[in-house]
């Protein structure tokens, strides 16, 4: 008999009594696949607001934001656009390169996902799909 133990979830598979899964309605998450990954971070709603929130913990982007408020007030020298039109483009920039790479890493753990395994039949002795 062999048992997996992985946080709250024990499998046990033996001859005698086939597959248990402990607690019982375990198989029934995520519409019957329990084992699926995800390694996304964003959804379509929640892209723009996480990828700021990522981008203003580097010291860099507080520093030019914090620059590009001095600049709109009415004593600076130069003039507003030369200073929060590049910043803000940097910004969209890596937003939608972030939102690029979770494309690709959805569309990788999709691939994963739909892969097929094979798991030991004990009645034919022998490996198939599941």
């Amino acid at each position: 008999m062999a048992s997996v133990l992985a946080g709250e979830r024990v499998l046990s598979i033996s001859r005698a009594s086939g597959r248990q899964c402990v607690p019982p309605g375990h198989d029934k998450r995520q519409n019957g696949q329990p084992n699926r990954i995800s390694t996304t971070r964003f959804t379509l709603a929640t892209w723009l607001p996480k990828s700021l929130f990522v981008q203003f913990q580097r010291a860099a982007n507080i520093y030019f934001l914090f620059i590009s408020a001095i600049v709109l007030l009415d004593f600076s020298p130069i003039m507003w656009s030369s200073t929060v039109l590049p910043f803000c483009g940097v910004l969209l920039w890596t937003a939608l390169k972030d939102m690029y790479e979770d494309m690709r890493r959805r569309r990788d753990d999709d691939a994963e996902n739909l892969r097929h395994c094979f798991r030991w039949d004990f009645t034919r002795k022998q490996f198939t799909t599941a």
